[in-house]
């Protein structure tokens, strides 16, 4: 073989292997985001809806928006408190660590206070979550699974206690008064007024009370096999409820819960939040971490702003 055949061949060698590595790069390329785009892709279901973040921590339970900021919102967890300052796309912890968010409220009329309760803790924030601070309280227990905050009535709360009921407070929280016993809930939302309640008791389902949380009885014609999230948007007066069973998903009311529409989001929701700036805003997260937001009351879950 003489040298220019030679100089030929290792020329023809060296594109060669220029086209297998760009092709190997490609396929590594199409690979990094198959996989990037399959952590955003849940596991069958909700082809119409998107997830716009999947959150890491070891459980999922509760969501507040911020009253003053619009892309504000606080998610909570057995770990502590998360914040997202773009809608729910990007996660990052508060100062709020190592302590149990398994309730959030952000009452609307006061936009500096936060309160965050759950096992063994009942904290409350008057810097819009910068800091937090335990409110000294005369619960008999501080196992809270339920907890809300009027929107016009800032020191006016609710809590559901664990084995010892419904509690009421008027000044923020030190001072409580008991409601009932004979209830036992996970969630709890305030409705059309001050003594309108909601309670979600799992496979129990929805319960209403019109008196402060005295007296409960369990929603006609709820849909589902049971509630877990329930939350109440005095704007559009509108009530959001997630639900188990086949039909598990994400349902709204517009009669107090007298009837039901189902939304284009199916799953099992273990958080809901409704922005108090824009009640068009919604933000839920599903028991596998998947967070999807919706920019039109959720007749659409892809985040598009219009």
């Amino acid at each position: 073989m003489g040298r220019r055949e030679r100089r030929d061949r290792r020329r023809r060698d060296r594109t060669r292997r220029m086209i297998w590595l760009a092709v190997g790069g490609a396929i590594a390329l199409a690979i990094l985001w198959a996989a990037r785009a399959a952590l955003l892709v849940p596991a069958g279901g909700n082809a119409s809806a998107k997830p716009v973040a999947r959150l890491s921590t070891a459980d999922y339970h509760s969501l507040a928006f911020s009253a003053s900021e619009p892309e504000t919102a606080f998610f909570g967890h057995h770990g502590g408190l998360m914040v997202t300052r773009d809608g729910g796309r990007n996660w990052r912890p508060t100062s709020l660590q190592n302590a149990d968010a398994m309730a959030l409220a952000a009452p609307a009329v006061a936009p500096d206070v936060l309160y965050a309760a759950g096992h063994g803790v009942f904290f409350k924030s008057t810097n819009g979550g910068r800091s937090w601070g335990p409110v000294a309280n005369n619960l008999p227990g501080l196992d809270i699974h339920g907890f809300a905050a009027d929107p016009e009535r800032a020191d006016l709360v609710y809590a559901y206690v664990v084995r010892f009921g419904v509690f009421q407070s008027a000044n923020g929280g030190s001072t409580w008064h008991l409601q009932s016993q004979d209830v036992a809930f996970h969630g709890l939302a305030i409705g059309a007024n001050s003594d309108a309640l909601y309670g979600t008791a799992g496979e129990s389902g929805l319960w209403r009370s019109p008196d402060a949380g005295v007296t409960w009885s369990q929603a006609a014609g709820q849909p589902g096999n049971g509630a877990l999230a329930v939350t109440y948007d005095r704007v559009t007066a509108r009530l959001y409820l997630s639900t188990l069973g086949p039909d598990a998903g994400l349902y709204i009311s517009d009669d107090g819960g007298e009837t039901w529409e189902a939304l284009d989001l199916k799953g099992t929701f273990l958080a809901v939040a409704v922005s108090p700036i824009d009640p068009a805003h919604l933000l839920v997260v599903d028991d596998r971490g998947y967070v999807y937001a919706s920019r039109d009351g959720g007749a659409t879950w892809s985040d598009e702003r219009t």
